[in-house]
Protein backbone atom coordinates (compact mmCIF):
# COMPACT_ATOMS: atom_id res chain seq x y z
CA UNK A 1 0.00 0.00 0.00
CA UNK A 2 1.18 3.34 -0.96
CA UNK A 3 0.83 5.78 2.36
CA UNK A 4 1.56 8.87 1.20
CA UNK A 5 -0.97 9.69 -1.65
CA UNK A 6 -4.33 8.02 0.66
CA UNK A 7 -2.40 10.54 2.77
CA UNK A 8 -3.05 13.78 0.09
CA UNK A 9 -6.30 12.34 -0.42
CA UNK A 10 -7.50 12.13 3.30
CA UNK A 11 -6.42 15.59 3.45
CA UNK A 12 -8.43 16.98 0.52
CA UNK A 13 -11.51 15.41 2.34
CA UNK A 14 -10.94 16.80 6.05
CA UNK A 15 -12.88 19.76 5.02
CA UNK A 16 -15.67 17.70 4.11
CA UNK A 17 -15.49 15.97 7.12
CA UNK A 18 -15.00 18.81 9.77
CA UNK A 19 -18.04 20.45 8.11
CA UNK A 20 -20.38 17.63 8.36
CA UNK A 21 -19.05 17.18 12.32
CA UNK A 22 -19.20 20.69 13.49
CA UNK A 23 -23.00 20.81 11.97
CA UNK A 24 -23.94 17.98 13.98
CA UNK A 25 -22.11 19.15 17.40
CA UNK A 26 -23.46 22.65 16.80
CA UNK A 27 -27.11 21.39 17.23
CA UNK A 28 -26.78 20.49 20.75
CA UNK A 29 -23.26 22.76 21.79
CA UNK A 30 -23.58 26.60 20.89
CA UNK A 31 -19.87 27.28 21.86
CA UNK A 32 -19.11 25.60 17.98
CA UNK A 33 -18.56 27.67 15.33
CA UNK A 34 -16.85 26.82 11.91
CA UNK A 35 -17.16 27.07 7.82
CA UNK A 36 -16.46 25.47 4.58
CA UNK A 37 -15.24 26.90 1.61
CA UNK A 38 -15.34 25.53 -2.00
CA UNK A 39 -14.35 26.97 -5.31
CA UNK A 40 -11.12 26.60 -7.50
CA UNK A 41 -8.32 28.99 -8.61
CA UNK A 42 -4.94 28.89 -11.04
CA UNK A 43 -1.47 28.67 -9.30
CA UNK A 44 1.93 27.27 -11.18
CA UNK A 45 2.90 23.72 -12.18
CA UNK A 46 5.42 23.56 -9.68
CA UNK A 47 7.57 25.89 -7.82
CA UNK A 48 9.54 28.26 -10.31
CA UNK A 49 7.41 27.51 -13.14
CA UNK A 50 6.19 29.90 -15.87
CA UNK A 51 3.67 27.63 -16.62
CA UNK A 52 -0.20 27.68 -14.53
CA UNK A 53 -2.83 25.41 -13.82
CA UNK A 54 -6.24 24.98 -12.89
CA UNK A 55 -7.38 23.57 -9.35
CA UNK A 56 -9.49 22.80 -7.04
CA UNK A 57 -9.66 24.68 -3.76
CA UNK A 58 -11.48 23.74 -0.18
CA UNK A 59 -10.53 25.04 3.12
CA UNK A 60 -13.04 24.37 6.14
CA UNK A 61 -12.31 25.12 10.04
CA UNK A 62 -14.08 23.61 13.28
CA UNK A 63 -13.74 25.09 16.85
CA UNK A 64 -14.88 24.94 20.01
CA UNK A 65 -14.27 27.85 22.12
CA UNK A 66 -10.41 29.04 21.31
CA UNK A 67 -9.66 25.51 20.22
CA UNK A 68 -9.89 24.24 16.33
CA UNK A 69 -8.71 22.16 13.64
CA UNK A 70 -8.18 24.28 10.26
CA UNK A 71 -7.98 22.99 6.79
CA UNK A 72 -6.31 24.46 3.93
CA UNK A 73 -5.82 23.15 0.51
CA UNK A 74 -3.67 20.29 1.11
CA UNK A 75 -2.28 21.28 4.65
CA UNK A 76 -4.17 20.96 8.19
CA UNK A 77 -3.59 22.68 11.74
CA UNK A 78 -5.15 22.86 14.85
CA UNK A 79 -4.92 25.35 17.87
CA UNK A 80 -4.52 23.52 21.21
CA UNK A 81 -4.01 26.18 23.24
CA UNK A 82 -7.08 27.59 25.73
CA UNK A 83 -7.51 31.64 25.49
CA UNK A 84 -6.90 33.74 28.22
CA UNK A 85 -3.18 32.79 29.23
CA UNK A 86 -1.78 35.98 27.98
CA UNK A 87 -3.10 40.10 27.45
CA UNK A 88 -2.69 38.80 24.00
CA UNK A 89 -4.01 36.27 21.97
CA UNK A 90 -2.13 33.17 21.36
CA UNK A 91 -2.33 30.06 19.35
CA UNK A 92 -0.01 26.75 18.47
CA UNK A 93 -0.33 23.36 17.74
CA UNK A 94 0.35 20.69 15.04
CA UNK A 95 0.73 20.77 11.56
CA UNK A 96 0.61 18.60 8.29
CA UNK A 97 1.39 19.42 4.98
CA UNK A 98 1.45 17.38 1.42
CA UNK A 99 3.83 19.29 -0.69
CA UNK A 100 3.49 18.36 -4.35
CA UNK A 101 6.41 16.69 -6.65
CA UNK A 102 7.32 18.15 -9.80
CA UNK A 103 6.98 15.54 -12.94
CA UNK A 104 5.27 15.65 -16.14
CA UNK A 105 5.11 19.53 -16.54
CA UNK A 106 5.14 21.40 -19.48
CA UNK A 107 8.68 22.89 -19.65
CA UNK A 108 10.44 20.47 -21.67
CA UNK A 109 13.74 20.99 -20.48
CA UNK A 110 12.15 20.68 -16.84
CA UNK A 111 10.38 17.82 -17.55
CA UNK A 112 13.73 15.93 -18.67
CA UNK A 113 14.86 16.39 -14.57
CA UNK A 114 14.18 13.25 -12.70
CA UNK A 115 10.96 13.36 -11.03
CA UNK A 116 10.32 14.50 -7.36
CA UNK A 117 7.68 12.35 -5.60
CA UNK A 118 5.23 14.37 -3.03
CA UNK A 119 6.00 14.46 0.07
CA UNK A 120 4.39 13.89 3.85
CA UNK A 121 5.50 17.13 5.88
CA UNK A 122 4.71 17.85 9.90
CA UNK A 123 5.99 20.32 12.22
CA UNK A 124 3.95 23.41 14.35
CA UNK A 125 2.72 26.43 14.10
CA UNK A 126 2.62 29.78 17.01
CA UNK A 127 0.62 32.70 16.27
CA UNK A 128 0.21 36.15 18.06
CA UNK A 129 -2.63 38.49 17.79
CA UNK A 130 -3.81 41.04 19.35
CA UNK A 131 -7.43 43.20 18.53
CA UNK A 132 -8.54 46.86 17.74
CA UNK A 133 -5.64 48.23 16.82
CA UNK A 134 -6.65 50.88 14.22
CA UNK A 135 -10.53 50.07 13.60
CA UNK A 136 -13.05 47.83 15.63
CA UNK A 137 -13.34 44.34 15.58
CA UNK A 138 -9.66 44.41 14.04
CA UNK A 139 -6.89 42.10 14.24
CA UNK A 140 -2.89 42.59 14.23
CA UNK A 141 -1.18 39.33 14.06
CA UNK A 142 2.06 37.67 13.86
CA UNK A 143 2.81 34.08 12.72
CA UNK A 144 5.44 31.33 12.64
CA UNK A 145 5.08 27.94 11.11
CA UNK A 146 8.14 25.26 10.73
CA UNK A 147 7.45 22.45 8.88
CA UNK A 148 9.89 19.40 8.34
CA UNK A 149 9.96 16.52 5.50
CA UNK A 150 9.27 13.08 7.09
CA UNK A 151 8.49 11.62 3.75
CA UNK A 152 11.60 10.94 2.78
CA UNK A 153 11.69 12.85 -0.49
CA UNK A 154 13.41 16.30 -0.19
CA UNK A 155 14.50 15.52 4.13
CA UNK A 156 14.72 19.33 4.75
CA UNK A 157 12.95 21.90 6.39
CA UNK A 158 11.04 25.02 6.05
CA UNK A 159 10.46 28.01 8.08
CA UNK A 160 7.69 30.78 6.71
CA UNK A 161 7.02 33.62 9.17
CA UNK A 162 5.32 37.03 8.84
CA UNK A 163 2.61 39.67 9.79
CA UNK A 164 -0.73 39.82 9.24
CA UNK A 165 -3.79 42.20 9.14
CA UNK A 166 -7.54 42.52 8.62
CA UNK A 167 -10.43 44.23 9.29
CA UNK A 168 -13.93 45.56 7.82
CA UNK A 169 -14.21 48.52 5.94
CA UNK A 170 -17.97 48.20 5.49
CA UNK A 171 -20.77 45.78 7.25
CA UNK A 172 -20.29 42.16 5.37
CA UNK A 173 -17.14 42.69 3.91
CA UNK A 174 -14.21 41.55 4.87
CA UNK A 175 -10.42 42.19 4.08
CA UNK A 176 -7.04 40.55 5.12
CA UNK A 177 -2.97 41.72 3.92
CA UNK A 178 -0.85 39.22 4.80
CA UNK A 179 3.36 39.55 4.40
CA UNK A 180 5.24 36.23 4.49
CA UNK A 181 9.00 35.28 4.12
CA UNK A 182 10.63 31.50 4.08
CA UNK A 183 13.89 30.21 5.18
CA UNK A 184 14.80 26.95 3.52
CA UNK A 185 17.28 24.24 4.31
CA UNK A 186 20.35 23.49 1.84
CA UNK A 187 18.44 19.53 1.57
CA UNK A 188 15.06 21.66 0.55
CA UNK A 189 16.87 24.05 -1.69
CA UNK A 190 19.20 20.80 -3.16
CA UNK A 191 15.78 18.91 -4.23
CA UNK A 192 13.89 21.78 -5.93
CA UNK A 193 16.68 23.90 -7.43
CA UNK A 194 20.17 22.05 -7.91
CA UNK A 195 20.77 20.59 -11.03
CA UNK A 196 23.53 18.31 -10.49
CA UNK A 197 25.75 16.41 -13.25
CA UNK A 198 23.50 13.82 -14.43
CA UNK A 199 20.35 16.34 -14.12
CA UNK A 200 22.61 18.56 -16.27
CA UNK A 201 23.01 15.70 -18.89
CA UNK A 202 19.43 15.01 -18.99
CA UNK A 203 18.20 18.45 -19.59
CA UNK A 204 20.74 20.32 -20.71
CA UNK A 205 20.53 23.02 -18.30
CA UNK A 206 23.74 23.98 -16.15
CA UNK A 207 24.75 22.58 -13.45
CA UNK A 208 23.90 24.37 -9.80
CA UNK A 209 24.14 23.47 -6.47
CA UNK A 210 21.66 25.34 -4.20
CA UNK A 211 22.19 26.10 -0.96
CA UNK A 212 20.24 27.24 2.07
CA UNK A 213 19.04 30.35 2.79
CA UNK A 214 15.90 32.71 2.66
CA UNK A 215 13.77 31.10 -0.27
CA UNK A 216 10.63 34.03 -1.19
CA UNK A 217 9.00 36.39 0.35
CA UNK A 218 5.36 36.97 -0.49
CA UNK A 219 1.95 39.41 -0.16
CA UNK A 220 -1.43 38.23 -0.18
CA UNK A 221 -4.61 39.66 -0.05
CA UNK A 222 -7.90 38.11 1.06
CA UNK A 223 -11.37 39.22 0.65
CA UNK A 224 -14.89 37.64 2.25
CA UNK A 225 -18.20 39.44 1.86
CA UNK A 226 -21.34 37.80 3.74
CA UNK A 227 -24.11 37.54 1.18
CA UNK A 228 -26.43 36.54 4.26
CA UNK A 229 -25.94 35.16 7.61
CA UNK A 230 -24.32 31.73 7.07
CA UNK A 231 -23.58 32.04 2.78
CA UNK A 232 -20.67 34.35 1.41
CA UNK A 233 -18.15 34.80 -1.31
CA UNK A 234 -14.59 34.62 -0.52
CA UNK A 235 -11.51 35.26 -3.07
CA UNK A 236 -7.13 35.14 -2.50
CA UNK A 237 -4.44 36.61 -4.53
CA UNK A 238 -1.18 35.81 -3.87
CA UNK A 239 2.41 36.70 -5.13
CA UNK A 240 5.33 35.43 -4.36
CA UNK A 241 9.09 36.43 -5.45
CA UNK A 242 11.19 33.69 -4.94
CA UNK A 243 15.39 35.23 -3.88
CA UNK A 244 18.70 33.79 -3.08
CA UNK A 245 19.91 30.68 -4.59
CA UNK A 246 16.01 29.45 -5.27
CA UNK A 247 15.65 32.70 -7.85
CA UNK A 248 19.32 31.82 -9.41
CA UNK A 249 18.43 28.30 -10.31
CA UNK A 250 18.69 27.32 -14.22
CA UNK A 251 15.39 25.76 -13.26
CA UNK A 252 13.75 29.15 -12.51
CA UNK A 253 15.89 31.82 -14.04
CA UNK A 254 16.22 30.41 -17.37
CA UNK A 255 12.87 28.34 -17.72
CA UNK A 256 10.75 29.18 -15.32
CA UNK A 257 9.74 32.34 -13.14
CA UNK A 258 10.79 33.76 -9.95
CA UNK A 259 7.60 35.77 -9.17
CA UNK A 260 4.87 33.30 -8.52
CA UNK A 261 0.87 34.02 -8.49
CA UNK A 262 -2.03 32.00 -6.68
CA UNK A 263 -5.72 33.24 -6.87
CA UNK A 264 -8.17 31.66 -5.71
CA UNK A 265 -11.99 32.09 -5.68
CA UNK A 266 -15.17 30.32 -3.50
CA UNK A 267 -18.29 30.13 -1.61
CA UNK A 268 -18.34 30.33 2.05
CA UNK A 269 -20.84 28.54 3.94
CA UNK A 270 -19.61 29.23 7.99
CA UNK A 271 -22.14 28.75 10.97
Amino acid sequence: MNFLPIAARLTLAMPFLLFMAGIALAQDVGNWSGHLILGGGAAPEYEGSEDYQLIPFAAGKVGYDDYYVETRGLGARANVLPGGLLPFGLEFGPVVNWHSGRDDVDNDRVDDLRDIDGTLEMGAFAKISTGNVMLEDDELAFEIEFLSDVGGEHDGTTISFGPSYSFSPVEKLHLGFDLSATYASGNYNDTYFSVDAANAARSGLSQYDADAGLKDIGVSVNATYQLTEHWGLTGIAKVTQLVGDAADSPIVDDEGSATQGVFLAGVLYSF
